[in-house]
């Protein structure tokens, strides 16, 4: 018992200096794959490199699995620009900001009234919103300025599908028709898509709760997500002063089913004024689910 209550106090002393020595996030961190693990991973895992997911996941916070499970299976090394992530800011879009003093973060008062959560004047940690993060992958893979949401919402021509010109399959069969890249667009959200959670080498055995929707689409964005407010909340509360002046974000950059009924979700938390319905990865990781609004205007634009 004395020996618990020294390491408690020895956390809080370096909390109050800075962030505690090798930890990441109140939440239980993913777990180290053993080469079992590893080796099984690669063999059924088929998520094909590119560039543009190579910057897309370069945003996850160290330790996520999709970032650990794509550089086993393609070979790769990409490394997270910033260890928890990017959150999400209302209006964020300028990656000078994002990345001005990496690994720390830029604290900075929000300018924009969201309609939910975000409040000019009030201090945040300074991220990407959906069109910020979708712009910033798009330009770091070298395929130049991205059009705005409204311009690719136009353009017939390069959408593989489109609300107008050609209707869009069930979701469970689009994985048949995209390639991971291809990214999807509403008129109040953009997102990658990223593959399936198959791809990425997960089983039914590895993960039960998650057997009937292994070939459902995943998609990578910015958006709400408790899981990654958590990590942002812990480190406002446990790292340097400088983030004990921000209010914590809703969200930030993470994975999500598409499309998925919310009522299957394995979980839910009503967080930041807002919902997040999610699935428990085997490492713990929450694996979030994106709804689909029927009605909407989309394109999938390639």
């Amino acid at each position: 018992m004395i020996k618990r209550i020294m390491l408690l106090l020895l956390a809080v002393i370096m909390a109050g200096t800075g962030m505690a020595e090798g930890v990441k996030s109140r939440l239980p961190g993913p777990c180290e794959m053993t080469e079992e693990e590893k080796a099984r991973v690669k063999e059924n895992g088929s998520v094909q490199r590119s560039a543009l997911l190579d910057a897309a996941l370069s945003l996850l916070e160290e330790g996520n699995p999709f970032l650990e499970r794509y550089n086993l299976i393609t070979g790769s090394s990409i490394q997270p620009r910033m260890p928890y992530g990017v959150p999400y800011l209302y209006g964020g879009q300028a990656e000078s900001h994002v990345f001005a003093k990496a690994p720390e973060y830029v604290v900075q008062e929000a300018w924009l009234n969201s309609p939910i959560y975000y409040r000019a004047g009030t201090v945040y940690i300074y991220g990407f919103d959906c069109a910020g993060y979708v712009k910033w992958v798009w330009k770091e893979a070298g395929l130049g300025a991205l059009p705005t949401g409204q311009e690719m919402l136009n353009d017939g021509y390069r959408s593989v599908f489109h609300s107008v010109s050609r209707e869009m399959p069930p979701i469970l069969e689009l994985p048949s028709y995209l390639r991971p890249g291809d990214l999807l667009v509403t008129e109040s959200h953009m997102a990658i898509y990223l593959g399936t959670l198959r791809q990425f080498g997960y089983t039914a055995e590895e993960a039960p709760s998650l057997a009937p929707w292994l070939d459902w689409p995943l998609v990578i964005h910015s958006t709400v997500h408790a899981g990654v407010a958590d990590h942002f909340d812990y480190l406002i509360h446990n790292g340097l002063q400088k983030y004990k002046l921000a209010t914590v974000t809703d969200g930030g950059v993470g994975v999500s089913l598409l499309g998925l009924p919310v009522e299957y979700a394995q979980g839910h938390v009503f967080q930041q004024k807002q919902d997040t319905w999610y699935f428990d990865l085997p490492d713990h990781t929450w694996l979030t689910i994106l709804p689909w609004k029927q009605g909407q205007r989309y394109c999938w634009y390639r």
